[in-house]
């Protein structure tokens, strides 16, 4: 009822207008899901290692730290554990041959991350280790610092391994993620100047397309 209540009352250059832009509206949306499908049938997502690499090394000073990156591995577990005072040893002098050892018990851990090769951002640290804070982590987060804490029942078992400051050039592993999605992304733009241009020739090329001056 709306719909044809104005087609009856909206005034001639109105709808005119309208028209224009639902006819251009309409233009956008068609090339731009066709785009889409050839880039997403033609794009090569395999991104060699070396050319994340190179990438990297050209423009890490780009890729700045907004803030405090740490790798650390932590373990919190029941202080009366019957296994408390291996799982610490073991956790301090941590070793690749206790592999099996760390695959038996850490289902048993209420929250751990052993994996230290993986930098993290400090608001996960906040939320995986919560009696560090912004106010108190200068205490705590430190390059070599090992320690436990006490918090109720349980106890956490913390080994800090490196720490990269704000505002400090990210490393490469941090990136890598971010590296992937940059260098597909200005690949599927490289291919769009590309496609646009070969349809642009053809059609100039078969007297469809032509430049006023």
């Amino acid at each position: 009822m709306l719909i044809n209540k104005a087609e009856i009352n909206l005034s001639e250059a109105m709808k005119a207008e309208f028209n224009t832009l639902i006819k251009q509206y309409k233009i956008d949306l068609y090339t731009k899901a066709y785009i889409e499908e050839i880039v997403k049938q033609s794009v090569d997502t395999l991104i060699p290692e070396q050319e994340l690499k190179k990438y990297y090394d050209e423009n890490k000073e780009n890729f700045r730290t907004n803030g405090m990156l740490v790798r650390l591995r932590y373990i919190n577990l029941p202080k009366d554990h019957p296994k408390f005072s291996t799982i610490r040893s073991k956790f301090f002098d941590f070793r690749k041959s206790d592999r099996k050892f760390w695959a038996t018990y850490q289902l048993q851990f209420k929250n751990s991350a052993l994996n230290d090769s993986v930098w993290v951002a400090m608001n996960e640290i906040y939320r995986k280790l919560p009696f560090i804070t912004p106010e108190n982590r200068e205490a705590y987060m430190s390059a070599g610092a090992s320690f436990q804490k006490p918090e109720g029942n349980d106890i956490y078992l913390v080994r800090i391994i490196d720490v990269i400051d704000k505002n400090q050039v990210s490393p490469y592993a941090y990136l890598k993620p971010t590296l992937q999605q940059v260098i597909l992304n200005r690949r599927k733009l490289e291919l769009i100047k590309k496609f646009e241009k070969e349809i642009t020739d053809d059609a100039i090329k078969d007297n469809k397309y032509e430049i006023y001056k």
